[in-house]
């Protein structure tokens, strides 16, 4: 168990410094996005929704007015600010200092009610019982603790409530075709329980996520839909969906509405994980 503790906050300590830089910061500067001005946020967020259309699918946001509602990874704030205005009493959550200065600068600037704090979701800052819903957008599988993060998430949840939990998919398109060994090796464990699942390389790492250096997330799993209803046997409910198509090899040629519709659900890169307590 010290062992275990020891890991978490090794990882915390590299995420921290890794993820200060707001997640989505290059593709602002591709959007000519250079400062936090209403416009500018703006001009953001409607690409980053245009661009993953099926959030609105799994982030309610009508149905979170009034409610406890904890958002952790806080990236460029798209989120947050949506939850914010939606009307819910909203709480961010995030690993590093940078992300929660967005998120608060958001809050202010638009004379929404919420706060936002560094932590981690390994130790949840909170008591139990604490909140209606968690988001957690592509956030927990850099913890290095994947299922501690979703039990810490079960605890503050009151009873009935939810939890909408994006992780990398273990079986996608991209990791079959880019990284078919270690993709073999987890479907190997998964399935047979043979073997061990291999820890992502750093090539593996940086097929998803960079910084503005080029350097990979210090940590990153990815897991099968299969893997996380074991990981979740203690709730009452676990519906998993595929999301996400990139633009590798023959899949630029096609249009990316029609591949999130159509291929995406079958081998996307994301599982998109509801879950009720």
């Amino acid at each position: 168990m010290v062992e275990l503790q020891k890991l978490d906050q090794s990882v915390d300590q590299h995420n921290q410094l890794f993820w200060n830089e707001l997640c989505g910061t290059q593709l602002a500067k591709s959007l000519g996005v250079t400062d936090s001005s209403p416009a500018s946020l703006k001009r953001f967020d409607d690409w980053y929704m245009g661009f993953y259309p099926y959030l609105f699918r799994h982030v309610r946001f009508e149905q979170l007015r009034g409610k406890d509602v904890l958002e952790v990874g806080l990236g460029y704030g798209t989120i947050s600010q949506k939850i914010a205005e939606a009307g819910a009493r909203y709480h961010g959550l995030d690993i590093a200092e940078g992300p929660v200065r967005m998120v608060e600068h958001r809050l202010r600037q638009n004379n929404l009610k919420g706060e936002a704090q560094r932590g981690s979701i390994l130790e949840g800052p909170y008591p139990d019982e604490s909140f209606d819903h968690v988001i957690a957008i592509g956030c927990y599988h850099h913890t290095g603790n994947l299922q501690r993060a979703l039990d810490e998430t079960r605890r503050i949840l009151r009873p009935g409530g939810r939890a909408m939990v994006m992780v990398y998919n273990a079986y996608s398109y991209r990791r079959w075709l880019l990284w078919p060994r270690s993709t073999l090796c987890y479907f190997c464990w998964d399935k047979f329980g043979a073997g061990t699942p291999a820890t992502a390389s750093a090539d593996e790492r940086a097929g998803y996520d960079t910084d503005s250096s080029g350097n990979a997330a210090p940590e990153t799993v990815f897991v099968s839909a299969g893997r996380i209803r074991k990981m979740t046997s203690q709730w009452n409910k676990c519906q998993v969906y595929r999301e996400n198509i990139g633009a590798e090899s023959l899949l630029a040629r096609f249009d990316r509405g029609f591949l999130l519709t159509t291929f995406g659900p079958i081998m996307g890169l994301d599982l998109y994980c509801h879950l009720q307590k």
